[in-house]
């Protein structure tokens, strides 16, 4: 039996009658008589019933206060104890559903062994008992969010439970855990977190610690631990677009980077991608991979068909399958269309200020340029006026004098929906107006323009850029010296570019402005192509010119055609990056307009109708959920 505080205050009244007797036993009066003899007799006769009877009056009177305390604490009494005399319980189980729950030990995945586990702790709960579970990766789900009595049922969900890819963080599950049970009346309170011990859901130990410790007196904490560490384990870390428009026929070269998770090397590990789960398009052999190393390797696919994409690096399955796969999202495109705003025309087509870049951005003979997949269209800045910004899937800018007001606000608008910008300077820019308009009012520009080095007559001097540091996607493909050398490029006069580091919002600004990145440097280490996000699109600013006028970077076919291909492709991925998310993130898509007032069907993947939602497009807005 178990006394609560109530009732024991309540027993503690039953010595309120035996005070009362003690403090009212008869007392006598000696007087001397004669005749006392003969009631001696008599008295002595009737003394023991007397005390019998007091006697019996105390015990009924102390009975009749301890079983009115019983009647009082009854409910109590009836939540504590079962039928058979075994103390209920109010259980919450947290179950780590991390994504490594999923490592096997060959026959079994650890989850399942966890399953296994909570449905044995609900089993040997007493008949009566109630239980809530908590399924806890990095976040919480709440599968049972209150107790329930029928236990058959907190079972049937945790066969159902599914594993999350996410990490794990078991102090989350805990401090829900404790939120529930707290305030209960019952007696007994437990928590259950059934983990595979992973260092990662312990990282804070102390907090989980305090946790426990707050609430010992009163909930009672149990840790099962499910499955063996694995030492070997090797998983796919990263799987990015290595540059380039993704069109539909045209090879995409995609990095596939490759963890070493255990301690001793791994040999010959096979590693292939394939498009939409159809077979291997590309694999390849990484000879040895150090324990706790990476090794990234390059593999190619090409999309068929226009439309969006699933592309799938795998490497042989080992015990922990979860991250032996890696998948991302593209979006295939039959023809990309590109705006060239020439600020200098010239007299011939070879004096045009954008010539360079009609041939780089069409790398194939004249007669193949109205089949290949970039189209280009080529304007004056005087000839703007009217022109469908939206139109077009980037729009390059060279040596621009300046925008007219509506021509510029059009440009916004573009950028802030999700166009791509590439700025190219000269000497007809205005300085002022990129500056003061560009820059500093509506935070488009990624840098500001600082004074302009070096003498584009004076051949014999020039300046060159870095050889390393090939970091962003743009320029990634030059860290393998087999590219080729951007070091061997010359530039004989450069704006130097003043970043914006204040992070401030600007004074006209139209769109939030990201964080301003440096795309490619000078020897020097001044920057010579800077790029930000600027609400949906992006914006690139080169230091000097598209022609040959101040570099001789366009007659370097081998490293601007790639450079620009490689900037466009980067400008259009800009429009897609929604599409491939990390578990847990927000997913949110712009609709096209003939979305409007019609149902839509979300599902999680392509074949993998499991969970769909329905909804209707009310505004071209993003949809996020």
């Amino acid at each position: 039996m178990f006394l609560n505080p109530l009732m024991l205050a309540g027993l503690s009244a039953v010595s309120i009658p035996i005070i009362i007797h003690l403090l009212n036993r008869r007392k006598f009066e000696r007087v001397v008589w004669a005749a006392m003899r003969f009631v001696r007799l008599s008295v002595e006769k009737n003394q023991r019933r007397i005390k019998v009877e007091d006697m019996l009056l105390l015990i009924l009177r102390c009975l009749l206060l301890a079983l009115l305390a019983i009647a009082l604490a009854r409910p109590v009494l009836r939540a504590a104890v079962g039928a058979m005399g075994f103390s209920k319980v109010t259980a919450v189980i947290v179950l780590d559903n991390s994504y490594s729950m999923t490592q096997t030990d060959g026959i079994e995945p650890k989850f399942e062994a966890a399953k296994r586990a909570a449905d044995e702790v609900i089993k040997t709960m007493p008949t009566g008992s109630s239980v809530a579970v908590l399924l806890c990766s990095d976040v919480v789900n709440k599968l049972i969010p209150e107790p329930t009595y029928d236990l058959t049922l907190a079972s049937e969900q945790i066969k159902e439970a599914p594993v999350f890819d996410r990490g794990t963080n078991l102090l989350s599950g805990i401090q829900s855990a404790m939120e529930i049970l707290n305030g209960r009346p019952e007696l007994r309170k437990e928590i259950y977190v059934i983990t595979d011990g992973q260092a990662s859901g312990w990282s804070r130990m102390e907090e989980i610690r305090r946790v426990l410790e707050d609430n010992r007196r009163e909930v009672r904490a149990h840790l099962l631990f499910v499955g063996r560490p694995e030492e070997k384990n090797l998983g796919i870390a990263s799987l990015k677009l290595d540059g380039g428009v993704v069109a539909v026929n045209v090879p995409v070269r995609l990095n596939v980077r490759v963890q070493n998770f255990g301690k001793g090397e791994a040999n010959d590990v096979n590693v292939s991608i394939a498009v939409d789960g159809e077979p291997p398009m590309d694999q390849t052999t990484i000879a040895s991979i150090p324990g706790g190393e990476s090794r990234s390797v390059s593999l190619f696919a090409r999309m068929k068909a226009d439309g969006f994409h699933t592309v799938t690096a795998r490497i042989d399955a080992d015990h922990l399958p979860a991250d032996d796969w890696r998948t991302v999202a593209l979006r295939a495109v039959k023809e990309v269309k590109v705006l060239l705003i020439d600020g200098d025309p010239g007299r011939e087509a070879r004096e045009s200020e954008t010539f360079f870049l009609r041939n780089a951005l069409r790398p194939v003979p004249r007669a193949q340029w109205d089949d290949y997949f970039v189209k280009l269209t080529t304007k004056t800045p005087t000839e703007l006026e009217g022109t469908r910004f939206e139109d077009f899937d980037a729009v390059m800018s060279a040596n621009v004098t300046d925008f007219s007001a509506s021509a510029l606000g059009q440009l916004l608008n573009y950028v802030k929906s999700g166009g791509g910008l590439v700025v190219f300077l000269g000497d007809n820019v205005n300085v002022n107006f990129y500056n003061e308009q560009l820059f500093k009012r509506y935070g488009l520009l990624p840098a500001g323009l600082g004074q302009a080095r070096g003498d584009a007559k004076a051949q014999e001097q020039w300046f060159n850029l870095a050889d390393k540091g090939y970091d962003h996607p743009i320029v990634s493909i030059w860290k393998d010296p087999n590219a080729g050398s951007l070091a061997s490029v010359r530039f004989f006069r450069a704006f130097d570019l003043i970043a914006d580091e204040t992070g401030k919002k600007k004074e006209g600004e139209a769109a939030p402005a990201g964080e301003a990145r440096v795309v490619l440097r000078f020897a020097d280490q001044k920057p010579a192509m800077m790029e930000r996000d600027w609400g949906q699109g992006r914006v690139v600013l080169f230091a000097s010119t598209a022609d040959t006028e101040w570099t001789d970077l366009g007659a370097h076919a081998g490293t601007f055609v790639p450079l620009m291909l490689r900037t466009l492709g980067h400008l259009v991925a800009r429009q897609d990056e929604h599409l491939t998310i990390m578990a847990g993130q927000e997913f949110a898509h712009a609709p096209p307009v003939e979305f409007l007032n019609k149902d839509a069907i979300i599902s999680k993947a392509p074949r993998h109708f499991r969970r769909r939602r329905r909804m209707r497009c009310m505004r071209p807005s993003a949809w996020s959920w």
